[in-house]
């Protein structure tokens, strides 16, 4: 990884028993490989979210961008899910992006969730209604759904940063959700997102 203002590394390991021992660090983003030689990385994700108290940040970034893979990756609680084959990946900016409350998503990942979230959708009915979103969180939902990062959408929606920040924790609060992959899914299945 690139060095990159404001971001550090704690360590690194090669294993899931290895990234186990990391764990009582405190850490404020793992960035971790789904394809572990002692196991697999959604295991580790469960164990990271299993601990509450304050959450790390969780980035995938892996060759495996299958449906099942991706999908039980983000339900084990992903924050973000992109692929190694990208060309110039910036995995600095992508993990800065992960700890102001982005959710990088590869695009072709972004296009599966989303199809997947609309199956999902036309197969259940809707959970309990939620606290209505603002017009404008509404917008920047859909521009998260469509994979943009937190920067893009604030470039596109001409907002400070900060701002979208402030209007994804409220969207997260309003859905009850914790990451951007519940908050997809339960806008999809609540009809605040249509595709």
């Amino acid at each position: 990884m690139a060095a990159h203002d404001g971001l550090s590394l704690a360590g690194i390991a090669g294993t899931l028993a290895g990234a186990r021992a990391l764990l009582e660090e405190k850490v404020d983003l793992f960035i971790l490989d789904l394809g572990l030689p002692d196991g697999s990385g959604i295991e580790l994700i469960e164990e990271i979210r299993a601990r509450g108290g304050l959450e790390p940040k969780i980035l995938v970034l892996s060759v495996l961008g299958d449906q099942d893979t991706v999908l039980a990756a983000v339900l084990a609680g992903a924050d973000g899910y992109l692929l190694k084959d990208i060309d110039s990946l910036d995995i600095g900016q992508q993990a800065a992006d992960a700890l102001t409350g982005g959710a990088p998503l590869s695009p072709s990942i972004a296009a599966y969730v989303l199809r997947h979230l609309r199956r999902q959708r036309e197969d259940s009915k809707s959970d309990d209604a939620d606290p209505p979103l603002s017009p404008r969180e509404i917008e920047l939902l859909q521009l998260l759904a469509r994979g943009y990062s937190n920067r893009q959408a604030a470039a596109e929606l001409e907002i400070s940063p900060y701002t979208i920040g402030d209007h994804v924790k409220s969207i997260y609060r309003k859905l009850r959700v914790s990451n951007r992959g519940e908050a997809m899914v339960r806008a999809f299945r609540s009809g605040l997102l249509r595709l």
